[in-house]
């Protein structure tokens, strides 16, 4: 064999050897991309519900502070700090439905008499609206810690049913997330401020077990055990001051209300 033949020989040896291992290092990169692109949007929640694409709703509820769903589930119930309590449709019609001079921060329903409770900031309150009617309003207890404390309008913002007639009741300071018995007795006590800056909004999902909580001063949204241990984040960037949070599971979706100028009613697509 000749000098020339040896050569061209191996000069394409050489060729395929780099070629192989272009192919290889090209092969890599696509497993790499393909692992990015497959976590993706999801890979800061894990398996937990992804959000999707929003509608907003322009309501009138003023300063529009909590968020429920109705006793039958066909509508959505709101409060406002001014002291009123409106049904607001999927389709964002508002009605009236209650008036009472007081600072309404929060609201949830007892499913098992479509009571409304309400959490009322200022007087550190826990309060409830009788229902059939939704007439009278009494005021059951009062957080002692929130009195004492003289958190005062930074004070409660959240309520929401847990179960067996217990209500998780949060705070701006402090981040606090208490538990009462709806008698007013105590039951426990932690704090949120590992994740959060504030309680602004709660929501009980009895399917996953899990509690929804809204951070107006940051614009996010976190689920979070119920012992409160945080499980994912959501942004809600762009919206002023989230409020309030709805979970409907039956819609498919997560409603985030929003206390501005012009009170705002957002529908977030959610897949649970």
């Amino acid at each position: 064999m000749n000098g020339y033949l040896c050569s061209r020989i191996l000069k394409e040896n050489d060729m395929k050897t780099l070629s192989a291992a272009l192919l290889l290092r090209g092969s890599l990169f696509l497993c790499v991309l393909v692992s990015f692109v497959s976590c993706g949007s999801n890979s800061k929640n894990g398996d937990f519900p992804v959000m999707g694409k929003s509608v907003v709703f322009e309501v009138d509820v003023e300063e529009l502070s909590g968020l429920c769903l109705n006793e039958d589930k066909t509508a959505l119930l709101a409060c406002g700090d001014q002291g009123v309590i409106k049904t607001i449709s999927f389709e964002g019609e508002v009605s009236g439905v209650f008036e009472y001079d007081t600072d309404m921060e929060g609201m949830t329903i007892d499913p098992s008499t479509g009571d409304i409770w309400v959490a009322v900031e200022g007087k550190q309150a826990v309060c409830m609206l009788a229902a059939p009617e939704y007439k009278d309003w009494s005021t059951v207890f009062h957080v002692k810690e929130a009195v004492d404390g003289s958190y005062k309008n930074a004070g409660l913002e959240g309520i929401e049913y847990y179960k067996d007639d217990i209500l998780f009741v949060g705070s701006q300071m402090n981040v606090n997330l208490w538990q009462y018995r709806m008698d007013g007795t105590p039951v426990s006590k932690i704090s949120l401020s590992d994740f959060a800056s504030e309680v602004a909004g709660l929501c009980y999902d009895p399917v996953g077990d899990w509690l929804w909580v809204s951070d107006s001063n940051r614009e996010e949204l976190y689920l979070a055990t119920v012992e409160g241990k945080l499980l994912a984040t959501y942004s809600l960037e762009g919206i002023k001051n989230a409020e309030s949070v709805c979970v409907d599971r039956e819609r498919g979706c997560i409603w985030v209300g929003s206390d501005e100028n012009e009170p705002k009613l957002y529908r977030f697509e959610m897949s649970f």
